[in-house]
């Protein structure tokens, strides 16, 4: 009986297990109006990367992509993503760059941002993007390499 009793909660829990629960994405506490967690602090991303402006994005112009919720600022830029979302995701699931670089998950902030290369980076603060611009190949190659080993584990465990 006791097997039993401790199956059915070992499996409700398992079952609860909310998605992300290794922080793969930086993403909101809370579940957007498309009922998935909202990433990139609801900045429409395509706005940041083709014209540098961190605004907000609307609900009603909002995308899902790989579990997480985007929003934008109109239909044309909610389209764009849709048709290349790479182009337009942060690296490191949307953490500050700079963090993952020497292991740490911090929040990633749209206002504190860069775009080298055709990649979009999020940073923590200024300090930390001042950090990272010192050296972007290395450091981006160091942070790709990080992420690689601390993705898959949970901000809380680093």
């Amino acid at each position: 009986m006791k097997s039993l009793i401790f199956t059915a909660m070992a499996t409700a829990i398992a079952l609860s297990t909310p998605a992300f629960a290794a922080d793969e994405i930086n993403v909101s506490n809370g579940i957007s109006a498309a009922g998935a967690p909202l990433a990139a602090h609801g900045v429409d991303l395509v706005a940041l990367v083709n014209d540098g402006n961190p605004v907000e994005g609307f609900a009603t112009h909002s995308s899902t992509y790989d579990g997480a919720s985007y929003y934008f600022t109109s239909a044309a830029n909610r389209e764009a993503f849709e048709a290349n979302p790479a182009a337009y995701l942060p690296q490191h699931g949307g953490f500050c760059s700079f963090g993952v670089s020497v292991g740490k998950k911090f929040d990633g902030d749209p206002d504190q941002y860069l775009v080298a290369d055709g990649k979009l980076f999020l940073f923590l603060n200024a300090e930390t993007r001042a950090a990272f611009l010192k050296d972007v190949g290395a450091t981006a190659k160091t942070a790709d390499d990080q992420w690689a080993n601390i993705k898959s584990v949970a901000v809380g465990e680093l």
